[in-house]
This record gives structure tokens, sequence and C-alpha cells, in this order.
């Protein structure tokens, strides 16, 4: 167990080096200089030169990367070049608004996947060519795609929804303040919910068809049990070490889709803060939240790992 963990472990921390290292190197190269923004009007020449010998600007790539590698050990990633606060503060305060929208789509999503998955794969039929068909145009469009659709469906055709924001930005917590704010994270949720649905349940159906006419369950009908009970009951618990595993590798899909869906809807979460950034030139705020991003996705291939370790021992030898 211990040289498992210790390998996938090494493995994720050499991933997530070589992330560090091929984001700096491809930042350092972009043209212009990304301080020009941060300048005050009426900066002399040998004020603009001070700030950024102060910078480091001009220390060697070598140096720039050592210094910030350092800080970034302690998850201090410098300060925003637009907004001028800490970028480690700033994650944070956008963290929050992004899991209240991914949590719930994809707790919905992987539930739905679930029950219908089973039933399409048992019963066949018309019911399982619709959902695959289905599932096969969730796939097919893009995520912004989807957005772009519901915001023209249920803000401006039906006009049930608005189109973007968060609406009341009172800092008081109460039942007006959350139902409020669960109103306009509808669509955003809705978007994530489709997509991630239209994923899972594809793998759910394969996975439980896959078990279908495995012997072991007509050996359970002879134990009592009926054809569905050992299908629904022994055939689940045998695809759960594979079906954990899909559902931890489709954070990615998961986070990807968060940020193109909170740029669209403007929801002020990860995904419309990187936006910002990115056409702020916004160097340590794009860096940091790429590093998070890729962090929180080794985390979940490392639990899966694991999990998977000690549903099904043979993945150690």
């Amino acid at each position: 167990m211990k040289k498992f963990l210790i390998k996938r472990f090494t493995i994720s921390l050499i991933i997530l080096l070589g992330i560090c290292v091929f984001m700096f190197i491809l930042l350092q190269l972009s043209p212009g200089n990304p301080y020009m923004d941060s300048m005050k009007p009426g900066m002399s020449p040998e004020q603009i030169e001070n700030m950024l010998i102060q910078k480091g600007y001009y220390d060697p790539i070598y140096l720039k990367f050592i210094k910030w590698f350092k800080d970034i050990l302690f998850f201090d990633f410098g300060y925003s070049i637009k907004y001028g606060q800490s970028v480690s503060s700033l994650i944070m305060e956008r963290i929050p608004n992004t899991l209240f929208i991914t949590l719930p789509a994809f707790t919905i999503a992987i539930l739905l996947s679930i029950f219908i998955g089973r039933c399409v794969a048992y019963k066949g039929g018309f019911l399982d060519k619709f959902v695959d068909i289905i599932s096969g145009i969730g796939i097919s469009i893009p995520t912004f795609l989807f957005a772009i659709l519901f915001i023209k469906w249920f803000a401006f055709d039906i006009k049930i929804f608005q189109i973007s924001g968060t609406g009341n930005l009172s800092n008081k917590v109460g039942m007006e303040f959350i139902l409020n704010k669960i109103y306009y994270a509808f669509l955003p949720i809705l978007v994530l919910t489709v997509i991630q649905f239209s994923s899972l349940v594809r793998f759910v159906r394969a996975f439980m068809l896959s078990v279908k006419k495995e012997d072991y369950i007509r050996t359970y009908q002879g134990f009592g049990m009926t054809r569905y009970e050992a299908y629904k009951k022994i055939g689940f618990r045998n695809i759960l070490p594979r079906l954990l595993t899909m559902i931890f590798t489709e954070v990615p899909n998961l986070i990807s889709g968060a940020l193109i869906t909170e740029t669209i809807f403007v929801w002020p979460g990860l995904g419309k803060l990187n936006y910002d950034a990115v056409f702020s030139r916004d160097y340590p705020l794009i860096m940091g939240i790429i590093i998070v991003i890729s962090f929180v996705v080794l985390i979940s291939n490392l639990i899966a790992d694991i999990i998977n370790y000690y549903l099904d021992k043979r993945i150690g030898i």
C-alpha cells in the first residue's frame, strides 16, 4: 500500500511541477510588459525603471522561476496586477461561488446517470435508444452553445430567469439571499448538469450492460433473488470501481465546463476571474488559477487511484 501511494503521489508531484514550468515559460515568453497597466499616469521614466527593477522584471528567467516556485510552495502566488490584491485571497473569494454551481450540478448528474443508466441498460428498447440519442447530442454540443441556447430559451423566450449576474449584492446571509442566489445560479447549474449527465449516463449504461449477462447474475437468482434484484444490487456493486474512477476522472471536464459557463453567465467564480485575468494580462493571477485547478484535478485522480486500490487489490500488484 505504501509503495503504491508513494508512487502515485510522486507522479502527481512531477506532473504538477511540469505544469508549473510549462506555464511559467509560456507566460514569460508572451509579448509585451504585464506591468504597464499597473503604472500610474505621470510616472517618470526613472520611476518606471525602478518599479520594474523592484518587480524583478529584468531578472534572468531561471531566477524568476526559483523565486516564484519557492513562494507557491506556501500557496503565495504574489499580487494581482489588475486588482492589487493577493492572488490567493482573490482565488479564495471566488471558490465558494464556483462550488455553488459545480457541486449541485455534479451531484444531480451522478444520481440521474446512475438511476437512468441502470434502468435503460436493463430494459433496453425505445427508452434505451432515446437516452443514447439524447446523451449523444449532449456530448456533441459545446458547453458555450448550451449556455447560449438556455439563455435564449429561459431568459428571452420564456423570461423566467435573468441573463447573467448574481442579483442582490448584499452581504447579509438570510433566506432571501439564498433563494436569490439559487435563482441566478439555476441556469449555470442546469447547463453543467446537462453536460455532465450526457457523459456520465453513457458510462453507467455501458458498465451495466457489461454485467447484465454475467454468470454470477444467474447464480444469485439461484439463491432466491429475482433477475432484476441481482442485476441492480450485485451487478451495480461490481461496477463500482470503474464507476468511481469515471466519476473522479470527470472532474477536469466539470472544471472546464464551469470556466466557460461562468464566463458566459458572468458568474463571479474562478472562470470569470480567469477570463478577466487573461484579457488584463494579469500573469500572477492566471498562473495562480491554473495551478489551483491543476492541483484539484491531480488530487481527484489520486483519490480515484486510492479508491480503486481498496476495491481492486490487483491494481497494486
